[in-house]
């Protein structure tokens, strides 16, 4: 029991922090690469000027992942709210488990192992989105430009990479949850068990 409990213990602090991790994320990720298409879109004035005739996706790719990234940041917020309910309810230092353990494990799990899926196949729709960008375009666009100007060009997936990571963690981290839990269960049940067991010899002692 002394282990399970250890591994519960750093079980929901893994948890909590992977929360503050993906929140983090979320504020980094429209760096690098669409930062810079970001800068490029800002340079034209709001409209892209190198959209391709075959109908890839221009810099204007910046403005329609806003909404994405913000949804990642509420997603962020709402497992961090998730792992301190498993703080509120003692799951991560209780011996026995009650009713409000399995509703608070229950709740997290299935939270985190909903908002990480979505956040992960999303994530790979705006990847797919982004390497559909006209880099070709892109790129004599900021080679036309005088030799002294800043030249804002990346053709990096490092980000969404990144955001496949995080999320994959955090799917992880909730599913080892559910099998801490039935962990949990049956070590409680052996030492019922035990005691029960314990109780009939003590009994018959005494008679």
């Amino acid at each position: 029991m002394k282990t399970q409990m250890r591994f519960q213990k750093y079980l929901c602090l893994a948890l909590l922090i992977l929360g503050a991790v993906a929140t983090l994320f979320a504020f980094f990720y429209l760096s690098g690469a669409m930062s810079e298409l970001g800068l490029t879109l800002n340079n034209t004035s709001g409209k892209s000027r190198f959209k391709a005739s075959s109908g890839k996706y221009d810099a204007t790719l910046y403005n329609d992942i806003q909404g994405f990234n913000t949804m990642l940041m509420y997603f962020g917020i709402v497992m961090i709210l998730l792992a301190v309910l498993l703080y509120i309810t003692a799951c991560n230092k209780r011996r026995n488990y009650y009713i409000s353990n399995y509703v608070a494990i229950g709740v997290c799990a299935g939270g985190d192992i909903a908002l990480s899926l979505t956040a992960f196949i999303m994530n790979a729709l705006w990847r797919a989105n982004f390497l559909n960008v006209d880099f070709v375009a892109w790129k004599e666009y900021w080679d036309g430009r005088p030799g002294n100007v800043v030249k804002h060009y990346s053709d990096s997936t490092l980000m969404f990479d990144l955001g496949f990571v995080v999320y994959l963690l955090v799917f992880l981290a909730a599913v080892a949850l559910i099998l801490n839990l039935i962990w949990k269960i049956m070590l409680m049940r052996g030492e019922k068990k035990l005691l029960a067991a314990g109780n009939q010899v003590a009994g018959g002692e005494a008679v």
